[in-house]
Order: structure tokens, then sequence, then C-alpha cells
């Protein structure tokens, strides 16, 4: 991967700061001129920096106009959770291939909780947000096992892109519950000594993946 500048990676971390705290407006044009001076740097290290963002899908440049917030086309979601299911399913046959060491173990138990604390939140009707901030940290942990910061870095920029949309797929009757147990299947995977787990863990994050790509397509159409 490209080395950036340090102004470079200060307007690429500001940004993506501001977008993925949703201070950006989706469907507003944004001026280079006015952002660049707002963090005191010029316009080229700025640009470079747009350039990238837009590379991982953060925005659109414009030209003439500025850049805006990206908007997710019917391919982006089939090219976004097929990532995802090549990245967590990588992730998730690591865990399983380590599941007996210490650290791994520790993950798996943590998987569990959150899933536990999902549970819960469904069954007491907790508000969307909660119900997906345990969603959110269940993929998280398998991602971040991993150690890999190439992978990290992809789970993320993929990730805040559907955060909106996730929490729409959580108001759908069901869907919450249904979630839950594909979690489960993931994870009862990840414990098994079954010859077969290898491949059914890979397996059940496609599941996953493939489901809640459908129900996001659905809503999108």
């Amino acid at each position: 991967m490209a080395k950036y500048k340090p102004l470079q990676e200060k307007a690429y971390e500001y940004l993506k700061d501001k977008i993925t705290r949703g201070e950006l407006e989706s469907g507003r044009f944004y001026s280079e001129t006015k952002m660049a001076a707002e963090i005191g740097i010029s316009r080229t290290p700025f640009k470079d920096a747009l350039v990238r963002l837009s590379q991982d899908r953060y925005i659109d440049i414009i030209p003439s106009r500025g850049f805006c917030l990206h908007v997710l086309s019917l391919q982006d979601i089939t090219n976004t959770y097929q990532s995802r299911t090549a990245v967590e399913g990588f992730c998730a046959l690591t865990l399983h291939t380590r599941r007996k060491e210490k650290e791994a173990a520790a993950v798996i138990e943590a998987l569990f909780r959150d899933n536990e604390n999902m549970a819960d939140a469904v069954a007491n009707n907790a508000s969307f947000q909660e119900i997906l901030s345990y969603d959110l940290s269940f993929h998280r942990r398998i991602v971040e096992f991993s150690k890999n910061d190439e992978l990290i870095n992809l789970y993320e920029s993929h990730n805040h892109q559907l955060y909106d949309i996730a929490m729409k797929t959580f108001e759908l009757e069901g869907r919450p519950s249904i979630a839950v147990a594909e979690h489960q299947a993931i994870l009862d995977n990840l414990v098994s000594d079954d010859k077969n787990a290898t491949a059914d863990t890979y397996l059940s994050v496609m599941e996953h993946m493939d489901n809640t790509r459908d129900i996001v397509i659905s809503l999108m159409s």
C-alpha cells in the first residue's frame, strides 16, 4: 500500500472521522477549499486525501462542484457483502482453527456474550441502536482477532456505509431474532470439533451475509 505524507494522512483521518460520525449530510456538496482551510492545510494534500477517500468509497468527487458522500448502488451492496464474506469468513476460519488457544477462547467467549446480550435486547424490545451495537461488536471481534490491519481497514471501510441501512433491516419484523440465530450458527461451528466444522464455519458466515444482503437489496428496491 502507498505511503501517505503526514498532511495527507491528517486530512484523510479528519474527513473519515467526520463521515463516520455522521457529521456530513448525504446529497450535499462540500468545497475542497473550505474544508482544507478548516484544518489549515493546502489544497494539494487535501485533494490527495479526497482521492484516497473516493477509492475507499467514502465520497464521490464531482468536478467543479466539490465532493459528496458516496451513495450506495445495488452493485455496491453486492460487492460489499461479498467482500465482507471473504474477510469475516477468513477471520472466522482463523478463529475456529485456533479455538483451543487461550486468546481465541477468550474472543469466542466474548462473542457468546455479544449474542446473548443481543438476544436479551431483542426480547426486551430495546432500541434498534442498542441491538445493532451488539451486532456490530460481534462482527468486529471476529475481524479484529486476525490482527491484520489491512483486513480490519477493509471491514471498516465497508461497514460505515451500511450502518443506516443495517438499522433499517432490524426494523423488519422478526429480523433481529433471525440475526441472533444466524450468529448462533456461526458460534456453534466455531467451537465444533466436527470434521466438517471448518467448511461449515465459513458457510455459516456466508449464509448470514447473503441473507442480510438480500434484505438490504429488497429495501433499496
